[in-house]
């Protein structure tokens, strides 16, 4: 069955109504006019609805695959598909994130039962990252699942988010970078010397966002905190980048 011109027109003016009520959403958050939990329950629904919208858009007409470029487009949209997959699962994990934070009373520690499974977990995860991210992603979301406040996994699935989107069209990018910031900002409120979620926020808003100024501010912050080797490796390898931006 073939898509009408109709059918994509609507596609297109539901995504755009969407990334602008995401838009909308965070300058209101910003100003004080929504509190957290009601913006963390819309920016979730707006995500996911988002990201289901852009892959009706991103399905490709026929089945037919002969030319290079077909192949190319082809391999595209899998990048594409593999992207939305992961900020639908960011996103729903997001929503029960806020939901099980805001049941947990104050100074709750979770159970040995609970810190068990989530340090299996993360450790498959660690294995996984740069093998298969998306995998990683999932493990990462699992966490979250039984430990919402968890730093490493709000952290690093937003940077293998941010990996994954870095090559996507725009729209795909300022969903990832809509989920990624969210998940790093979050890590930065719970504990601001975890150094590993400024250097992220830092080259995701350089990456995804074009933001040098905004970028800058989380490197120097991640610089002062004396972050992981590995970590480190990335964020030296970016400043030039930013600096040669900020001083135009």
């Amino acid at each position: 069955m073939t898509r009408s011109d109709e059918d994509l027109e609507s596609l297109v003016e539901q995504r755009k109504f969407l990334l602008n009520s995401l838009r909308d959403l965070d300058a209101e958050f910003a100003v004080g006019d929504i509190d957290s939990d009601d913006y963390q329950a819309l920016r979730s629904d707006y995500v996911a609805r988002t990201a289901e919208i852009i892959k009706q858009i991103e399905l490709p007409q026929s089945a037919g695959v002969d030319s290079e470029i077909d192949k190319q487009a082809s391999r595209l949209r899998r990048t594409c598909f593999t992207v939305l997959v992961v900020v639908v699962v960011a996103a729903g994990t997001g929503w029960l994130v806020a939901r099980q934070s805001g049941q947990r009373l104050s100074g709750q520690s979770l159970s040995g039962g609970i810190e068990d499974s989530t340090a299996s977990i993360l450790s498959r995860a660690r294995a996984t990252n740069f093998i298969d991210p998306q995998a990683a992603i999932e493990l990462y979301s699992q966490v979250l699942g039984l430990d919402p406040d968890n730093l490493e996994a709000l952290t690093y699935r937003a940077w293998l988010l941010a990996l994954i989107a870095r090559n996507a069209g725009d729209e795909i990018k300022q969903l990832a970078f809509l989920s990624a910031s969210g998940d790093l900002e979050r890590a930065i409120s719970l504990d601001a010397s975890y150094p590993d979620a400024h250097c992220f926020l830092g080259i995701v808003r350089f990456r995804l966002a074009a933001d040098a100024v905004g970028a800058r501010e989380q490197l120097t912050i991640c610089e002062s905190q004396n972050p992981p080797a590995e970590v480190k490796s990335f964020v030296d390898a970016i400043i030039a980048e930013v600096d040669a931006v900020i001083a135009g």
